[in-house]
Formats: C-alpha cells, structure tokens, sequence
C-alpha cells in the first residue's frame, strides 16, 4: 500500500468544485461513483460516501489514512487469504478439486452405492493418497453429494437437452427462412412404489448431429391417475422447461385406454391442444400380448412348466449338484436355469430356451426322483418314459416348437431367425394321430397370435405408418412421397412446400448412394442432410424420427428407480431418485470420461461451490439455467 504524509495539504485556492474522476478506480479499486452526485464517492469497504466537492482526490487519499479504512482493508486481505484457502474460485487447482467432488457424486450415482460409502471414501483419500493436494482439499459429505446431485447435475443434464429442443435445425440460416426447432414425442407411464404414484416423463427427438435422443425430462409423484391430471401434468412440465406444445410429434404410453380412449383419454386431450399429434401406442407391448394370449390357448402350461422346474433347484445347492453331475455324464456343459417373470412374459423365451438346451439331464434327472419325489405336475410330463427307453414326449416337442416360436416375439418380428428342423424330427416319432393333434395346436399358437394382433394393431391402407414408408430410404422417394408424408401428418402450415421441392432438388443426387449404404434409417437421414441447407426437409425427419414404436423409455425408468430405491437407500426421497435417474439417463458418460467434461465446465464448477445449493439454509431457486439457447447455462 502505497505511503502517504500527514503534510500533504490540499491545493492553497480552489476556484472551482471538484467532480468524481472514474480514472480513480484504476488505483483506488475500492472506490465507485455516487450516481446522480459527482461530489461525492463510495468506499466499497468502509461501506460510506466520501465528500470530494472541495479537495477532489485528497479527499479520497485523506479517507485512506483513516483508522476506519485501515482496519477494512486488512480484514479484506485476511477474508482474501481465507477464500483461497477455502474456495478459491480462481485457482486452477481449486477447479481440479471441485471437479473431483462432482466426478466421486456422479460415480456414486451411476453405481448405486450408499452416500454414506461416499463420505467415508472421501475422508479416506486423504490418508490413502498423501501426497495428493487434490485428495487433501476434497470435502464432500452426504449433504453436499446429495445436494449436488439434486441441484446441480440433474438440472444440467436437463438443460442440455433442452438447450437441443430451443436451438434452430439449420444454425446457418437465412434471416428470411423459418426456423424450425426440433419436433419431439412425450412418453408418459405410471408405477408404484409403496403407497406412491410415481410417473416419468421423457422425451426423444432427432438431429442430424445427434441422431435420436430420448431424454429424462421428469420424474414425479402424484396421487391422482386420471387422463385429465396426466394431461395437466404433461402440459405444466413442458410449459415449465419453455417446451411449447405445438412441436409435439407423438404421445407414447401402454395401450391403456386411460392414455389412448376413444373420448376422454390422455391422448385426445392433447390433440385438443395440438391435432398432429400423432398415437405412439406401444407396440412391442401388443406382440407380448399376442404371445401371451397364444401361449394360454395351449394344451400344456409351459409358463408353469418354466417356473416349477426353476423353483426346483433354486432353494437346493445339493439337487443343483446332482443336476451338474448328470450333465458332466451326459457330456453337455451346465447352464444355470433362468427364472421366468410372470409381468414379463418374454421372459420365457430364454428360460424355455435354456430349457430345451439342457432336456437330456433335466429329463434325466426328474425320471430318476421317481413318481414319489418328483413335483406332480411335472411327473405327469415325464412319467411316460419312466422306464428310461427315451420315448418321445410331448414336453420336449413343446420345448422345441417354443423355443423357435418365442424368439419372433422376442424379437418382435414376424420371422424366425432360422430354420430348424427339429421339430418336424421328434413328431414323425409320434404316432400320427397324437402328431396331428400336436400340429394342430401348434398351428393355433400361430393364428392365436395372428389373430390378437389383428385385432389391435392397424394394418389397412390408412395408417399413417404405410403413408410414410417410402421415406425409410430403403429405395429413392419422390418429391410427391414428400407431399403425402406432409398431408398426413398435418405439416403443410408448419413448413414452406415450395422450399421443400428446392431442397429435395438439393438432396436428389444423393439419394441412390444413401439408400445403398445399409445403415440404419436415423443415420441415412443424417448423412443425407448434413451440410445442407434444408430446413423443411430437416424438419420433417425431425418429426417422423422422433416418434418411438415403444414405450421402452419409460420402461427403462422403472428399471433404474428399482435400481436406485433399493432396500439399502430406502430413505431416499423423490426428488433425489428423480434426480439419479435424470443424471443417469441424460447423461451418457462414464465415469473417468464424465471428469474430463466436468472439469472444463466452469460454470458447473462454479455452481457446485456455491451455497445456493443447500435448500434448507436459503429460498430455493435455480441453480443452473440458460437464458440464452447460444450460449452456456448461466448460474444466477
């Protein structure tokens, strides 16, 4: 600090006033202006206006002697030295450190493991790694993680993508052309845990850049189910994150007529708020119902079957050996039979697969427990070889014919993945009447299902589906494809049809390449409309590539919540399995490749130091937020 005399004395005659000079603050870097007053100035430290009227800058240099501003500015040097060692904001290792913090929390998530293994693990590193200034200057306890978590990283990763869903499809645009944002679907479910409603709420969208994404938006709790407090819903959330409702492409949800009725359902609801939307009703769900359905209709219970032989073995190591043995014997190496879940019946194909892999040594082995050990149900699928002459039985035929049958809808296609003639070999070893009977109920499995899907799947000429298969790039489309694509999903007010037939002129020459690639359609799409200048027909694929055939999105949520609220994190609220599953959802790092994004996000960083965080001690407020689609999320 730079010395001043006490014999200092102001000019001997002023003729005029003095004013503020701004140029002050370039030493005096306390000092400020008083608006609406330039004789006058404010000590940023001292917290007091000083009057310059008469002597100008000795009065300020006269303020600086005082006691008063003394002791000011030593305390400023002490609290400077302490920020620094406490939160240095500015110090590149202080960056390294926090990014630490959040990169040890985000682990924590994605792994599921205890908060407290958390606080323990980060008092720990200190001693395990001694000679890390990172490890030393590490400080994160549950509060913090879990405040972190809840109002750091799950609104980043939010925000990220609602940063994709504002931002134009074309950046380099003209100032006359329209620009069109991405379109998106909704997908929406319920579930329960415990006494609570739980609903997710995602949403998938497409870009040339990024392909598709399907995005946790919100995952809330609410007592009431009705198609009007879903919609309310629906219609709060995207209001709420600045998503306007007339870029929804398609609503996605079960076949539950509370989403998708004829009157009063969740889906008519929004077409009153926007009539392009289209029914994304799941189907994937109508093929596992179909094969239910068909699999009911059977003369042997296969799903019993299954479930019995699992449960056998499954509460026994000792008959679990026994099981190996014969497999050792019978030279076929052992597989662990696999449980089937009644909620999901795919499930069987694997278990009933697994099954048909290992028939020698399960036949073995319950033929040899004999009628009195043996489960009755399943004793009367093999006491017809009891004598061990290896008769054919109509189990193994069953096991046979199902194991290729259930892997079209697993697969959820109407093909099998191969031919095998295993089936047609073991009937010719029946006699003719007994394989006629088994043809035939096989052949019923098949228009069982047929007839299922029939039923509840639109398969005539009016389906927008068939509408719009001639953009699936499997051969070139015409610009009159364009035009009926248009027509049906209702855009022709939101895209220009007269620009749409320039930009197809633009894309024409390379279609033949694309179509021949073999890749898949979401990337035939984009190298088809990288570094063009092709909003209308961006916009277009935005649409069509954002509406799912499933409802896995949201099914995936259920998974991570069973996987987040286990019965070791029970005390878990919500808002923090909401946030868990928002930040292992949306983002797509792992854990080593999360610390290198994270330690170059400033503001990230910056947020994670700040005290706004705890909820408990302040007003809640936003913590992480873009007010600008062009620039980085700014903290407030």
């Amino acid at each position: 600090m730079e010395k001043e005399t006490e014999s200092e004395a102001p000019p001997s005659s002023i003729k005029k006033r003095c004013g503020y000079n701004k140029n002050w603050e370039n030493e005096y870097l306390w000092l400020k202006g008083v608006e609406g007053d330039t004789e006058r100035a404010f000590c940023d430290l001292c917290k007091t206006s000083i009057s310059i009227g008469h002597g100008g800058e000795y009065d300020v240099k006269r303020h600086r002697l005082t006691e008063t501003h003394k002791k000011r500015v030593q305390q400023k040097e002490t609290s400077k030295s302490m920020d620094a060692f406490l939160r240095p904001k500015n110090d590149f290792l202080a960056d390294k450190v926090t990014a630490a913090e959040v990169t040890s929390v985000y682990h924590t998530v994605q792994h599921a493991t205890s908060y407290r293994a958390g606080d323990c693990g980060t008092k720990l590193a200190p001693t395990i790694y001694p000679d890390s200034d990172i490890a030393k200057r590490m400080a994160c306890g549950r509060t913090k993680a879990e405040a972190i978590v809840t109002d750091v990283l799950a609104p980043a990763s939010v925000e990220d993508c609602l940063k994709v869903l504002r931002r134009p499809l074309n950046e380099q645009r003209e100032a006359t052309t329209k620009a069109h944002t991405p379109f998106f679907s909704v997908a929406s479910d319920a579930t329960n845990h415990g006494t609570t409603k739980l609903f997710p709420l995602s949403v998938r969208y497409w870009t040339p850049d990024l392909g598709v994404q399907t995005k946790v938006l919100d995952f809330y709790d609410d007592s009431d189910e009705t198609s009007a407090a879903i919609h309310n819903q629906i219609v709060t959330k995207l209001e709420e994150n600045g998503l306007g409702l007339d870029m929804i492409s398609a609503y996605s949800a079960d076949n539950a007529s509370l989403n998708y009725g004829r009157y009063n359902s969740v889906f008519q609801k929004l077409k009153e708020n926007n009539n392009c939307i289209l029914k994304a009703n799941c189907v994937a769900h109508i093929i596992h119902n179909s094969a239910k359905h068909a699999g009911d209709r059977l003369n042997i219970d296969i799903e019993n079957v299954v479930s019995k032989t699992f449960s056998h073995f499954s509460s026994s190591a000792k008959r679990i050996e026994e099981l190996k043995s014969i497999h050792t014997f019978v030279e076929i190496e052992y597989q662990s039979l696999l449980r089937h879940v009644p909620t999901r019946w795919l499930s069987l194909w694997p278990a009933v697969k697994r099954l048909h892999d290992s028939w020698a040594p399960i036949k073995t082995y319950f033929l040899s427990l004999g009628e009195d050990q043996c489960p009755k149900s399943l004793w009367r699928l093999f006491k017809d070889d009891q004598d061990g002459e290896g008769n054919p039985l109509d189990l193994q035929v069953y096991l046979s014919f199902l194991s290729n049958a259930l892997k079209i809808f697993h697969d959820t296609v109407l093909v099998l993945e191969r031919e095998d003639g295993t089936t047609g070999v073991l009937l010719q070893q029946f006699p003719d009447r007994q394989a006629a009977v088994l043809r035939e109920d096989m052949c019923n499995f098949y228009q069982s299902s047929l007839t299922y899907l029939e039923q509840r799947y639109d398969f005539s000429d009016s389906n927008y589906q068939k509408k719009v298969a001639s953009l699936a790039l499997k051969s070139p489309f015409n610009f009159s494809h364009l035009c009926e694509a248009v027509e049906v999903l209702q855009l022709s007010k939101k895209l220009d049809m007269d620009a749409l037939y320039d930009e197809y002129c633009v894309i024409l020459p390379h279609q033949q390449a694309i179509v021949q690639s073999g890749a898949p359609v979401v990337e035939k799409w984009a190298t088809l409309l990288k570094h063009t200048h092709t909003p209308n027909m961006t916009a277009l694929a935005s649409f069509l590539l954002s509406v799912p055939i499933t409802n896995a999105s949201v099914e995936r949520v259920f998974s991570l919540m069973t996987g987040c609220w286990t019965d070791t994190r029970n005390r878990c609220s919500v808002n923090l399995i909401k946030s868990e599953i928002q930040v292992k959802s949306n983002f797509t790092f792992s854990c080593k490749d999360f610390y290198t994004y994270v330690v170059k996000k400033k503001v990230l960083l910056n947020a994670v130091r700040s005290n706004k965080k705890y909820k408990f001690k302040k007003k809640p407020e936003v913590l992480y937020t873009s007010t600008d689609p062009d620039q980085t999320q700014k903290l407030l």
